[in-house]
């Protein structure tokens, strides 16, 4: 039998702490110590290490538990808060730490013990995931040497590899010669695509001459320790004109993960590969002790894959998205389906999503999908369940939006003949249909409170109970949920359950809308064109670029949908083979004012203050730096900052 880890409670109530301490000893759990405050538990942990920590929130004396709780992370010590119902602000600064788990108090003891299950479970499944990853990598670049005779392809090879442990969005390597150092580029352009960036590429990228580029490429900085740079560290490397600085301001990166491979057979000094993701925080001190871990293999593989006198890759060249065998099987893989699963786009937001599925589907783990209306939710989902061990049992699906309150327990969980009136036959409910598939619960913010406890009893126990049953039915079914809903707001006003937010959020994939993604608009009407066009019999192929213009610099309210549905209309509104105007519908305040009898014409002082608002709320109120709204109005941040006061506009206001 498994040994059960060692407890240590932390709060400061002490008639809660003891309960805690009598439901944990009865259920035989050691408990290691009981805490009042932060820095009683950090005395205790400093003496003796937990398995787990059980964390109220709020404690006596300085700290809070959410404090606490990011030391424990950096320690790898598992947790789950204990608290009452928090605020919005309170929810979002916990979820922040990655608990395994959220206990809303008052809870029974049967809740306290599933919770600590499941968290074990989480724990020890995301640890052999892990593990799984890391051994399937040594083991591919183990035999990259000896499978691979073409240079380019060897390192595009090690970068897919690498993909899964280090997500990148450009990757860069260095290495040793006998003269110049040498090395080479990739650009992340899909799921599974990389475009190689040599020095002919960068000349024409950048418009700088070509011994500018090798000397940035030499000039790259040779530390002998793995190096993260992320926000302000970032920023700092490239404030210099150097290769970060060059890739940055060229692809739009904003943090870097630097790992120096050191050849200590041959003793030929580093290899560099150098890491660049276009999210501000894209990497982690997980990615660092990751290539820790990962060095050995690497100082293997380089060293198999270096000449005696030079480097497998000059700096300059051709560009490829891949080698000719890689775009076979690529080609070979994809026949019958355009995207990643079907799923149109490219854009750095929509490749971060598929990765976060293609990393959550092989497992058993509760997804939870938030994006707003129109983004794909329901797609994602599918293909999170064609992908996983499940794929040829059902997936079922129920809305949840759609659900009254006197018949959602039935939907969900079934009903016997009789149970109530109108009950003429037995109904097999949804979980039970799902056994040994998926259950996706659409919309699942929508759900009736009083239905939210005995979902969260079903998915902790992996039980249900059909009304007016008499016996438990265990269910194999793993649960996918998706909503457009902000849930810590509802949690934060009393309309989610807190304890079942946790139970759904144990991996959040959120979908961007479309107006983030412009540079997957092409892409999806092309798409959607052809799909129209064929159901409708009519030729039409092309889009006018001033039909593409207008597309691109809509705000897209309905996201995908909203697309799909234009085109549709477009399509059966065409008199040739190539659409000229696609009825984009009009602004809000603009049709407030077509046809109506109180129409105003607003002065240029009215039209330039109601622009301002509009670039700022796109922008999150973000004024200064990339992406800022002094940057997409094209003035100073000084000179914006001098209209906002002349207009009266305020922090409030957007």
């Amino acid at each position: 039998m498994q040994q059960k880890p060692e407890i240590l409670i932390v709060e400061d109530q002490f008639v809660e702490a003891n309960h805690l301490r009598l439901m944990l000893t009865r259920a035989g759990y050691p408990v290691c110590g009981i805490a009042r405050s932060v820095e009683d538990a950090r005395e205790i942990i400093a003496v003796r290490v937990p398995g787990l920590v059980l964390l109220d929130i709020f404690l006596s004396g300085e700290g809070t538990g959410i404090e606490l709780a990011g030391e424990l992370r950096q320690a790898q010590i598992p947790f789950i808060y204990l608290s009452a119902n928090s605020g919005e602000e309170t929810l979002n600064a916990a979820k922040a730490t990655q608990p395994y788990g959220f206990l809303v108090k008052p809870f029974r003891e049967k809740d306290l013990l599933v919770t600590m299950a499941i968290a074990r479970h989480h724990e020890e499944s995301g640890l052999q995931s892990q593990i799984r990853k890391e051994t399937l990598f040594r083991q591919q670049v183990r035999r990259l040497p000896e499978e691979c005779d073409d240079p380019e392809r060897c390192v595009l090879q090690l970068a897919r590899a690498l993909q899964p442990l280090v997500p990148f969005d450009y990757f860069m390597t260095r290495f040793p010669t006998g003269g110049e150092d040498g090395g080479s580029a990739w650009l992340r352009i899909g799921f599974d695509e990389y475009q190689m960036i040599g020095d002919e590429e960068m000349q024409t990228i950048t418009r700088l001459k070509a011994h500018e580029i090798r000397r940035f490429r030499q000039e790259m900085p040779a530390d002998p320790a793995i190096v993260l740079a992320t926000g302000d560290a970032f920023r700092g490397r490239c404030r210099h004109g150097n290769i970060e600085k060059l890739i940055a301001d060229t692809f739009g990166m904003q943090a870097q993960l630097l790992l120096p491979v050191p050849l200590l057979i041959s003793g030929r000094g580093h290899c560099l590969f150098s890491f660049f993701s276009r999210q501000p925080q894209g990497f982690t001190q997980e990615h660092v002790a990751i290539g820790e871990r990962l060095q050995e293999s690497l100082i293997y593989t380089v060293e198999k894959l270096l000449p005696a006198n030079g480097s497998p890759i000059a700096g300059g060249g051709a560009s490829r998205h891949s080698t000719p065998k890689d775009a076979a099987a690529t080609a070979k893989k994809n026949a019958a389906k355009t995207g990643f699963e079907g799923i149109i786009g490219r854009s750095p937001l929509l490749l971060t999503v598929f990765d976060h599925v293609a990393q959550v589907a092989p497992t058993d783990t509760s997804v939870l999908i938030t994006g707003e209306s129109g983004t794909g939710k329901e797609s994602i989902a599918e293909a999170i369940h064609r992908l996983s061990p499940r794929r040829n049992a059902p997936l079922i699906k129920v809305n949840c939006a759609a659900l009254p309150g006197s018949l959602a327990e039935s939907e969900l969980f079934g009903h016997e003949r009789g149970a109530f009136t109108g009950a003429i036959d037995r109904r097999i409910g949804r979980f039970e249909q799902a056994h040994h598939g998926t259950l996706f619960l659409d919309e699942v913010g929508d759900m009736p409170l009083e239905i939210q406890a005995k979902l969260l009893r079903a998915l902790q126990e992996q039980v249900v109970e059909r009304l007016g049953a008499s016996a438990s039915i265990r269910v194999d079914t793993r649960i996918i949920a998706a909503t457009n809903r902000n849930l810590e707001k509802e949690v934060a006003a009393g309309r989610f359950r807190l304890d079942l937010y946790y139970r759904l959020n144990v991996f959040p994939i959120h979908l961007p809308p479309l107006r983030q993604r412009p540079e997957d608009i092409i892409a999806l009407t092309r798409h959607f064109l052809d799909k129209y066009s064929r159901k409708s019999g009519k030729p039409v192929t092309h889009v006018s670029n001033a039909a593409l213009q207008r597309l691109l610099a809509y705000c897209w309210p309905g996201n995908i949908r909203e697309l799909e549905n234009l085109i549709h209309r477009s399509v059966l509104l065409a008199r040739s083979d190539v659409l000229e105007e696609i009825p984009l519908p009009l602004p809000v305040n603009a049709q407030q004012h077509v046809g109506g009898t109180d129409w105003h014409t607003n002065t240029i002082r009215e039209n330039e203050r109601a622009h301002i608002l509009a670039v700022l709320q796109k922008c999150n109120g973000r004024i200064r730096g990339s992406g800022g709204a002094a940057e997409l109005l094209g003035v100073p941040p000084t000179t914006l900052a001098s209209k906002m006061q002349r207009l009266g506009i305020k922090r409030s206001h957007f």
